[in-house]
This record gives structure tokens, sequence and C-alpha cells, in this order.
């Protein structure tokens, strides 16, 4: 999917997948709405009685951050429609790919160079290679 490209972390939502992108526009917006990202864990706190909405609005946000990123003329979703692919059954799954969507948006470089170390470090071949040379 492209949004693996756009540096988006991807989530399969009802049989289709979505990239969902911490883009600097989300984090401003969040930051707007929350009083900053580091509040994600009392957005996502059982105890918040805007739990459901916040995490529908929330979701929304940065599906249709990822889609801009890949198309600026994308056809956004609305919060309803967002709304529809959220379940009881996959809501911690979403609340959990939001958090990595964010770690993944904020490690930026951190992250490439990590799959550049292992790309250019002993692969699971070479590692079988060494256990049968042992």
């Amino acid at each position: 999917m492209g949004a693996l490209k756009s540096g988006a972390f991807p989530v399969e939502l009802n049989g289709k997948e979505y990239g969902l992108l911490f883009s600097l526009n989300a984090l401003d917006e969040v930051q707007e709405k929350f009083g900053g990202y580091d509040k994600l864990s009392e957005v996502f706190n059982k105890d918040n009685p805007n739990l459901f909405k916040d995490t529908r609005w929330l979701l929304t946000l940065l599906i249709n951050e990822a889609l801009l990123a890949e198309d600026e003329n994308a056809q956004m979703l609305d919060e309803k429609k967002v709304g529809r692919l959220i379940h009881a059954g996959n809501l911690q799954e979403v609340q959990s790919a939001i958090f990595k969507s964010f770690a993944q948006g904020t490690a930026g470089d951190e992250e490439a160079q990590e799959e550049d170390k292992n790309e250019t470090g002993t692969t699971e071949e070479g590692n079988s290679q060494a256990v049968q040379e042992s």
C-alpha cells in the first residue's frame, strides 16, 4: 500500500488497509485539542468520558493525513464513516495502531537507520549458515 511509502502506519479495518500518519499537521491538531501529544494515554483512559468520540476523531485525523500525504486531492473520510470502522472488537487494536503510528512518526530517521543496520548486518540466512558451520 502507498501508505507505507508516506511514512504512515498500516492498519486493517473491516478488511481494508488504511494508513495512519502522525504528520506535523496532525501533531498540531492533537496539541490544540488535547493540550499536547503527551496526553494520548489520557485520551485512551477508560475513565475519559469522551473516549469513543476522541478515538474516532483521532483515527479520522490520522487516516485523512495519510490520504492527503499520498494525494492532496484525496477524498477525505468523515468521522461517521470512520466510526463505522471501529467497534468493541477492534477498539484496542485501533488504539494500539494509533500509538504505533505516533511512535513511527516521531522515530523518523531513527527507524530508517535501524532498517539500514538490519540490511547491512547479519541476515537470517547468514545466521543459519553460521550455525551450520559450527
